[in-house]
């Protein structure tokens, strides 16, 4: 806790101080930033920085909201992924003209990541080690390549060449600075598989394998987003992509006839997708205050390139309030709707329990549906925040490790509507909810792991493991 109390009082002293002469001098009570003074880039562009933070020259800031501010900024310019340490610390403060610099000092973090893949092909380890007994034909292998800040303006490249359960090819590159807060992304993806889930089963999914040399599933999918953040809260993203999926005739006619829809071995589509978020939390890597609003709409098919008719939309909000000064409450509700009647694939009946919407003890099961609601609640207890000296052989910016750890107790609820497939699924269409304790840990401001112990409505109960790298 050394290293929060000393920021605490990096920050508030000269802030107290200030107050103070201000009330002997009986001056006003705020503060014109005249100039950002940005040390410790060598990479990065000094504009990325000025674009994360909501501290500009000619700024004025009441005195009393000082502190707070510079807190709040230190933690979204940590939160990019893109420094290892930043500090903000009021310079040249002149009380006859109520004018300060600011001097922010950041140390950059490690731009080029080559690595080797070994990854599971299941959603998490719980179901890679239970349900597939360890199984080494579903791990995934191969190389990689990322750099978070190719130019340095946090524009990034990515590279990778996969073999094993998946075998996929994919490059990506995005520029976030193109013009007035405009930015660009392409993606091209190629994948195939020899197993693939074909079906959902008391909420379990169950795969297909015809043997190690035919292939089951192959996947192509190109697409290009144009980016644009109003502000230092506000992004938007306009995406147009075009997915062509096939089958082997065999999962189709033999196991699930509905897999694409209608009996059909492939399915391809024209997609148009608009992301609206708007952040105004405290780090938001993992969230210690504020909120956050997101909205999604996607339209799956369009014109003589598509053979499928989809479009949903999905609203989510959160809320982390802090308190007791190493709590918080966090609150997130999510709600998915489709706009459509008509049946959909199975490859494109997803709900909870994919990417970041999970339930708490539901870590091996699945809710798919073409609409749903999800709300994750929790209390968080901050027991460690401090930097650690690394030793010397370490890379000059892994030298510093910050480090945050969290006691974390969940209780989560979900419904999924699945008018379809929820004959075979118990837990489709009807309500659950889960909960349990948690440890989440950060280190370097990019990674993070989760150790979960979860139980489920009907009292079910395990350890659950996750990670994650923010890059």
């Amino acid at each position: 806790m050394m290293g929060c109390q000393y920021t605490a009082l990096r920050i508030f002293v000269p802030v107290l101080i200030m107050l103070l002469s201000l009330e002997l001098s009986g001056q006003v009570d705020y503060v014109i930033i005249d100039s950002v003074i940005v040390t410790g880039i060598k990479k990065t562009k000094r504009e990325v920085i000025m674009r994360e933070i909501d501290l500009q020259p000619g700024d004025t800031i009441g005195l009393g909201q000082m502190a707070q501010k510079i807190t709040a900024n230190e933690k979204r310019i940590l939160s990019t992924g893109l420094f290892t340490l930043v500090s903000i610390n009021i310079k040249n403060w002149n009380t006859d003209n109520s004018t300060c610099n600011l001097a922010v000092e950041v140390r950059e973090n490690w731009y080029i990541y080559p690595y080797p893949i070994f990854e599971l092909a299941d959603r998490n380890f719980n179901v890679w080690s239970r349900e597939q007994n360890y199984s080494l034909k579903r791990v995934n292998y191969g190389v990689a390549f990322n750099h978070i800040n190719f130019t340095g303006l946090k524009d990034k490249l990515k590279l990778k060449f996969q073999q094993g359960f998946t075998h996929k090819y994919e490059i990506t590159y995005e520029y976030p600075y193109l013009l007035r807060g405009w930015g660009l992304s392409a993606n091209y993806l190629y994948s195939q598989n020899r197993e693939t889930a074909y079906i959902a089963r008391g909420n379990k999914p169950v795969f297909l394998r015809l043997g190690d040399e035919r292939t089951l599933l192959r996947s192509h999918r190109a697409g290009i987003s144009l980016l644009h953040r109003s502000n230092v809260w506000l992004y938007h993203k306009f995406s147009a992509e075009y997915n062509n999926v096939s089958v082997d005739s065999v999962l189709v006619n033999e196991y699930n006839d509905r897999f694409l829809g209608e009996g059909r071995t492939s399915l391809r589509f024209l997609a148009l997708d608009y992301l609206l978020r708007y952040d105004r939390t405290l780090y938001p890597l993992y969230p210690m205050g504020g909120y956050r609003m997101e909205a999604n709409a996607r339209k799956e098919g369009l014109g003589w390139l598509s053979n499928t008719d989809n479009a949903w939309i999905a609203l989510a909000g959160e809320y982390h309030i802090p308190f007791l000064s190493r709590f918080i409450f966090s609150t997130r509700l999510k709600a998915k709707k489709n706009l459509l009647n008509n049946p959909l694939p199975y490859y494109l009946n997803g709900g909870i329990g994919y990417r970041d919407d999970n339930m708490m003890g539901y870590q091996l099961y699945v809710l798919d549906g073409r609409d749903f609601i999800l709300s994750n609640n929790s209390i968080k207890l901050r027991i460690l925040d401090r930097n650690f000296r690394m030793a010397e052989w370490f890379p000059q910016a892994y030298k510093l490790m910050n480090a945050r750890l969290f006691l974390r107790f969940s209780f989560d609820y979900g419904y999924a509507n699945d008018p379809v497939f929820g004959i075979i699924n118990q837990y489709s269409n009807t309500h659950q909810y889960g909960f349990g304790p948690a440890f989440d840990a950060i280190l370097f401001n990019t990674m993070t792991f989760s150790c979960e112990y979860g139980v489920t409505r009907f009292g079910e109960k395990g350890f659950f493991l996750r990670s994650d790298v923010n890059f």
